[in-house]
């Protein structure tokens, strides 16, 4: 039986190892680029007061989520997407939280709301849209935080700008089927 010199072995691994990495290229060669260039859309800046409506109306109903919450989570929420594949995701609103809701949603239209996440500090995340750029998937999204405190820099592969004290405009970045729904707030 021929002996495997161990060395031999190691450097050839190593070797084999450099050459795969060296012709891979890596998702940051792609969001990077995407996250450096991108510009936040002056409309959905423009559109804060009715922001601030709809951020009220979903406030006014805290006790119509609260009860929806998942008490087992590490972090309950309330999470509303009418086109949304999760089970856990509500598609309708509780009869309960009224019309207004929706009243905001039908003023900013579909490309500038497409659902909220109402959290257990009253912080609300609402989903901007997604959008598909070179293979990448961008996620814009407007924090909500009542307290005006709370609010944290958004780093790689997010990016922010902070629009006023109660108001956070960021984006998350994922290579296209990479994470799929990356949950984050």
């Amino acid at each position: 039986m021929p002996r495997i010199n161990l060395t031999s072995l190691t450097r050839l691994s190593l070797l084999l190892f450099i050459c795969m990495v060296a012709g891979c290229s890596t998702k940051d060669d792609k969001i990077l680029p995407v996250l450096k260039s991108y510009t936040f859309d002056t409309k959905v800046i423009e559109k804060l007061p009715i922001y601030d409506s709809l951020a009220q109306a979903i406030s006014e109903k805290t006790y119509v989520f609260e009860k929806y919450f998942n008490r087992n989570d590490a972090y309950p929420t309330f999470r509303y997407n009418p086109t949304s594949y999760e089970s856990e995701t509500f598609k309708k609103l509780p009869t309960e939280a009224g019309t207004g809701i929706n009243y905001y949603f039908t003023k900013l239209g579909n490309n500038y709301v497409y659902g909220f996440d109402f959290f257990k500090d009253s912080s609300i995340k609402i989903y901007v849209r997604a959008l598909d750029t070179l293979g990448i998937n961008i996620e814009e999204n407007l924090s909500y935080y009542p307290e005006g405190t709370k609010m944290k820099q958004r780093t790689y592969p997010s990016k922010d700008t902070v629009l006023n004290k109660h108001w956070q405009y960021w984006i998350r970045c994922n290579e296209e089927g990479l994470f799929g729904n990356v949950i984050s707030f």
